[in-house]
Formats: C-alpha cells, structure tokens, sequence
C-alpha cells in the first residue's frame, strides 16, 4: 500500500479531479440507465400491452458508461487512491500520522484536500488537518 505525504495527495488532485468528475457522470448515467430499465421491466399493462418507455440510451451507452467507470477505477487504484463513493467523488489517500496509517480524505465539491480521519472511522471521523 501507498503512503502519501499531505503535498503528494494534494499535488496530484489536479490529476484526480477530472478522472473523479468523468468517473461521477459515468456512475450518474449508468444508475438512471439501470432505473429506466427496471422500471421497464415493471411497466403497467395498457390493453395487455407494456407501455412503452423513452430508452436511456441501449445497451451501447451503458457498456460505455461500465468501461468509464472501470477505466476511472483502474486509474485511482493505480495511484494508490480509495474511491468511497463515486457518485460524491469521494476518495482516500493513506497516509502516515504519528505512526499509524489513517487515510487523507477527499471529496470533489471540495476545493482542497484539508481533512484525514482514521481507518476504522470512515468519513464520520474526519478531522481537519
């Protein structure tokens, strides 16, 4: 595993942020692709007929959407960063405080990195730096 000093994490958001906001639009896209199709699949019956439902794009658009999201993916993970949450942009990046691991927390509405929490605590334990 990775350790990042404060500057390194913070050096490389402008690396992160645009592979964070492509990495939301994919996962925004790909859910509301989802939704539509479930609730195609539950449509009400009109004269014993489905009624018909505008598409969210085909099977075409979500296979994109599924390889952004695994291009995204495979790019934080080969930095060394932990998506939390792709929807908030939410990221760690571990890092060393007075000998313990604890993880530099970052979230894309954010505009710098300033909090860290400890490992066990997840975003609910976040402290400024």
């Amino acid at each position: 595993m990775r350790l990042f000093s404060v500057d390194e994490a913070r050096g490389l958001l402008p690396q992160v942020r645009p592979v964070l906001e492509r990495l939301r639009e994919a996962f925004v896209e790909l859910r509301g692709s989802r939704a539509m199709e479930a609730a195609q699949r539950r449509a009400a019956l009109a004269d014993g007929h489905p009624i018909a439902l505008p598409s969210a794009g085909g099977e075409a658009a979500r296979e994109r959407h599924e390889e952004t999201l695994r291009e995204c993916m495979d790019q934080l993970d080969g930095w060394g960063i932990q998506l939390k949450d792709p929807e908030r942009g939410l990221i760690d990046f571990p890092h060393e405080r007075d000998g313990v691991v604890v993880l530099l927390c970052y979230e894309l509405s954010e505009t710098e990195l300033a909090y860290w929490h400890p490992v066990e605590t997840g975003y609910a334990g976040r402290q400024p730096l």
